[in-house]
């Protein structure tokens, strides 16, 4: 069965269910393999920052995900507060992953971003640094050459058996 579709990069139709023609499956379309790698080279740093980002937002919220809202404050959070499409992702992997918050006050979208920004950038500022300050340092002489394994029983505790019975006195 013949199932047609449009490349949306070079306007030629193919069949999706043919094996022999690569594509890729982008959002709800079908492009040629090669003109989907075309296109991705030629896109800017901030443009492919911008899709990782929507694409995490959606697999981060899954159903719960408000396409339009998230789309507003994302432009409005770069026009107004300068915040990169990169920093806002990973402010929400640090809010979200790394401290572990719940996504259930979120309504779908990313409104608690300016209030958290500053505290992620602090946190990778400083991954940032100590990484910088580690990079030349020899581990090796930290790390012991022998590594010894004891195993440790667990303390065994006495437990009293339940009296079944009770005995009375022959006074």
């Amino acid at each position: 069965m013949k199932a047609m579709v449009k490349c949306p990069y070079c306007n030629e139709y193919f069949d999706r269910n043919n094996p022999s023609i690569p594509f890729v499956k982008t959002g709800r379309r079908y492009a040629h393999q090669k003109c989907w790698d075309k296109h991705q080279a030629s896109l800017t740093q901030e443009e492919k920052d911008k899709e990782a980002f929507f694409e995490y937002a959606k697999q981060l919220f899954g159903k719960d995900y408000n396409y339009i809202l998230t789309k507003k404050l994302a432009e409005r959070y770069v026009k107004e507060n300068q915040y990169s499409y990169s920093g806002m992702m990973k402010t929400l992997k640090w809010y979200y992953e790394i401290k572990g918050n719940s996504l259930e006050k979120s309504n779908g979208s990313i409104g608690l971003i300016p209030y958290i920004y500053k505290s992620a950038w602090e946190y990778y500022y400083n991954l940032f640094t100590a990484q910088q300050m580690n990079e030349k340092k020899d581990v090796s002489k930290y790390l012991s050459p022998k590594v010894r394994e004891y195993t440790i029983a667990s303390p065994r505790t006495s437990t009293r058996m339940p009296q079944l019975w009770f005995e009375e006195d022959d006074e």
